[in-house]
């Protein structure tokens, strides 16, 4: 599919410069960029990502901030 995209020059120019740098296209470096943006802003990677991190970390609320929160749910009207 060919499509026809707007940048900024300055964009451009750096992309064309890793293009360069790479020994490849301008549009087989964009379709790798577009690629690799898609995969790593998938929501539901980005999701499994921060899962498999809190499954190994351990938050601790420290008592005196948990029991700051407690005392002022009792001063809210329910």
């Amino acid at each position: 599919m060919n499509t026809a995209v707007s940048l900024d020059i300055n964009i451009f120019r750096e992309a064309e410069r890793e293009a360069k740098s790479l020994r490849i296209t301008i549009p087989e470096f964009c379709s790798v960029a577009i690629q690799e943006f898609v995969k790593n802003n998938n929501k539901s990677t980005i999701t499994k990502q921060l899962d498999g991190f809190y499954s190994t970390y351990k938050a601790k609320i420290d008592d005196d901030v948990l029991q700051a929160q407690y005392d002022l749910l009792d001063e809210e009207d329910w």
